[in-house]
């Protein structure tokens, strides 16, 4: 199991490859339903016998006595009433009864698959849970921002006309141009410009040859703004925004995925009790049969008859609570498993798995080199570096703040058509240079965002030790919880077969009258016991399987199919013994 839970050295060579968030051809997902699927019981159980209606109850204790008839009547009056009220209620409270309005009541059109399979309930996850769905919408998010970002480049068109009619003064300008900024913090813009009309002669400048002026401008930083600008850093804090959606999603992915195995072996587990509880009650159920004959015939008590009725009872109890269970993990798991509309899809009975997938150790794990590939692939360290990446980033323009401006600029012009006064001063090209700068003399915002952004750095710095330090702890506490719960399934095993050994020991002395209901009842029940703590066992094996997984930041779909891929566990159940039983007594 070591191969499919950490990576081979191959694998280890290459650098941690993004999960992919498109569920695999095949599966639930390659027919998808039309419709959600019912939360009935599961598929092995008989088919709900045909009952009578119930005959009406006598109304006193004496009609009760009355109405067994002469055939009893060396029964006692406590006990014919004890038994006309158990033969009225067996038929009033059936289990079949039950579950078969039950069925009927969450009953829908559910696919038809053979049985629910762990990787079913994650593709759809992948595909459908709201959650991930959420995340995966932080693409088109980030692609807006950083498109926004990059707004501050656009080419810009500009255009003016200001006349000036009436007046001693009357003046015509218009104008029309185009500007942008540069990447490296410069501006450039060129246009074109008519100036017509008597001006001031404060104004001269505004005036132009009789065709207009052309005029090309260009400004350079030196100093600050040259190696970055806040255009500049709009767009690189855009991008890292971009680059954190792939982890976001991957967070997402194994959160929401951890919860749904829970929920899955949990739903499993919860149907396999069902299963024994049902098996158990059958037991019983059975044994009435041989009661009624061996009392006829006078080979059993009337009280062994009693007291099995009173296990019937009370194993009919125990199934209800069974059934609750597992309806509520029916429902839980349906969170996670939806159909194509997106809608929570309850899983059906006939979808509950046989059994669980063979359990195999980890042989060979290393914790110190499953932890180093652990901090390659764990998305929040990948969020916490994003952030530190932010913080540098802001931290450059701050410091960058700190130099003084100082900006080289450049501009040339050059007048057309029929000159605008007799001395001609403006048919020339014009071209100028200049050096502007300024600086502020205490520069106290730049040296404020220094500290904030230190401070910053620092807090990322202990976030990331302290991120690093949970993966460890979860690896080293998923891996020793899992070699603890592997004994607890060894033991519980042990436990199982001890406990059906006894069972049937008894059961042959019961049927020789050397043990009597009452012993034999408690093993019974021992055995039903074992049987569920060895199924919680392995249910609470999977479900730690499933945090070393995520410790490790493994992909989980992948793993699903790798588990879903193993052979089932083999096991003998109680169930076996309890169809020859339900075969004697028939």
């Amino acid at each position: 199991m070591l191969g499919w839970i950490v990576p081979s050295r191959a694998a280890l060579a290459q650098p941690p490859q993004p999960i992919q968030l498109q569920a695999p051809a095949g599966g639930l997902l390659s027919d998808p339903p039309g419709a959600a699927a019912p939360a009935v019981l599961p598929a092995q159980q008989p088919a709900p016998a045909q009952q009578p209606a119930p005959a009406q109850q006598p109304a006193t204790l004496a009609e009760m006595i009355e109405a067994q008839g002469p055939a009893e009547s060396n029964r006692s009056p406590s006990a014919d009433a004890a038994f006309a009220w158990r033969e009225s209620t067996a038929i009033m409270m059936s289990i079949d009864d039950i579950t078969e309005q039950t069925s009927t009541a969450l009953s829908t059109n559910a696919p038809e698959l053979e049985s629910l399979a762990l990787a079913d309930v994650l593709a759809s996850l992948y595909r459908y849970y709201p959650e991930v769905l959420a995340a995966e919408q932080m693409q088109q998010q980030t692609a807006g921002q950083l498109r926004s970002a990059w707004g501050s480049y656009d080419t810009k068109v500009y255009a003016e006309s200001m006349n000036q009619p009436t007046g001693y003064y009357q003046t015509y300008r218009n104008g029309l141009g185009v500007a942008r900024q540069t990447w490296w913090g410069g501006y450039l813009s060129a246009g074109y410009r008519v100036g017509r009309g008597y001006y001031e002669p404060w104004y001269k400048e505004r005036q132009t040859d009789d065709a207009g002026e052309f005029k090309a401008s260009m400004t350079v930083p030196l100093l600050q703004g040259r190696a970055i600008d806040m255009e500049r850093l709009a767009v690189f804090q855009a991008t890292v925004d971009r680059q954190m959606v792939e982890p976001v999603i991957r967070q997402a992915i194994l959160d929401a995925s951890l919860n749904a195995v829970n929920h899955y072996w949990s739903w499993v587990a919860a149907g396999t009790v069902l299963n024994t509880q049902r098996n158990l009650l059958k037991l019983t159920e059975a044994r009435r049969k041989q009661f009624e004959a061996g009392v006829k015939a006078g080979a059993f008590k009337e009280i062994d008859m009693v007291l099995n009725d009173q296990l019937i009872a009370e194993r009919k109890t125990t199934v209800l609570k069974a059934i609750q269970k597992y309806r509520e993990a029916g429902f839980k798991l349906s969170l996670y498993l939806r159909d194509e509309s997106g809608n929570p899809m309850v899983p059906a009975d006939h979808w509950l798995p046989k059994g669980y997938p063979e359990i195999d150790m980890l042989d060979g794990f290393v914790l110190q080199t499953a932890l180093s590939e652990a901090l390659a692939r764990r998305p929040e360290l990948d969020l916490i570096m994003l952030d530190q990446r932010r913080v540098s980033l802001d931290q450059r323009q701050a410091r960058n703040e700190m130099l003084p401006n100082l900006d080289f600029f450049t501009q040339g012009s050059q007048d057309l058509g029929a000159r605008a006064s007799s001395s001609n001063d403006k048919g020339d090209f014009e071209f100028i240079l200049g050096i502007r700068s300024d600086v502020p003399i205490q520069r106290r915002k730049a040296s404020g965002k220094i500290m904030s952004n230190q401070a910053k750095a620092a807090q990322i710095q202990q976030k990331l030790r302290l991120a690093r330090d949970k993966v460890a702890m979860e690896l080293s506490n998923s891996y020793n919880s899992l070699r603890l719960s592997q004994m607890i399934v060894v033991q519980s095993e042990n436990a199982f077969y001890n406990a059906l050994e006894t069972q049937k020991r008894y059961r042959i002395g019961f049927e020789e009258g050397y043990s009597d209901l009452v012993y034999l009842n408690l093993i019974e029940t021992k055995a039903n016991e074992t049987e569920i703590k060895l199924i919680e066992a392995q249910r609470d094996w999977y479900q730690i399987l499933s945090k070393l997984q995520r410790a490790l930041g493994l992909d989980p779909l992948e793993q699903a199919m790798r588990l879903d891929s193993l052979p089932m566990h083999p096991m003998i159940k109680p169930s076996e013994e309890a169809e020859e039983a339900d075969a004697d007594g028939d």
